[in-house]
């Protein structure tokens, strides 16, 4: 059970009652932040922008975000974005590589790379040498690899507030 109140549409305050659809339905996770209406304000467009497709493809943008929740072991990210990810392009066979369920070396080169700098971004930025950031570069534009880094940040916010208040995935 969440640790914050997940709030109906009838109990949400009136700014934010937007995020709910017709029906009243809304995630858990957009539940739950219902509680802090200014937030929102400025939380959702910002997530909207880091989540869409940018200068990086969703693929590759829905692979980082389940390796992230994976490191983070957030049940309620995993479950929301594993689908999004094969919705997106990644295939089954990926997506098993970066929720450890097979060896990361089925990737390709591009994507194992891209993983190995996220591993890092996460569990020791500190870690990150310059090698691995050319290796990264010989797949990524500068901008897009800024994007990558700004998308791990607020994977890493989300993945802490679900896992510490409890977000279910389902509600």
């Amino acid at each position: 059970m969440s640790r914050l109140r997940l709030l109906l549409r009838d109990e949400a305050p009136l700014p934010v009652r937007s995020i709910y659809a017709a029906d009243g339905s809304a995630s858990p996770l957009k539940r739950s932040l219902a509680n802090a209406p200014d937030l929102l304000e400025t939380l959702l467009p910002f997530l909207g922008q880091i989540y869409d497709e940018g200068a990086v493809d969703l693929a590759t943008k829905e692979l980082v975000v389940v390796r992230v929740s994976q490191l983070n072991a957030c049940r309620y990210c995993l479950a929301a974005h594993r689908p999004l990810a094969l919705e997106s392009g990644v295939d089954e066979e990926q997506l098993a590589a970066v929720c450890d369920e097979i060896p990361l070396g089925v990737l390709a080169e591009r994507e194992r790379t891209i993983i190995e700098w996220a591993d890092r971004y996460v569990l020791d930025p500190g870690a990150i040498t310059d090698e691995l950031v050319a290796r990264v570069l010989d797949h990524l534009r500068d901008d897009q690899m800024v994007e990558l880094a700004i998308l791990i940040g607020a994977t890493q916010m989300l993945n802490h507030f679900c896992t510490a208040f409890d977000v279910p995935p389902t509600a």
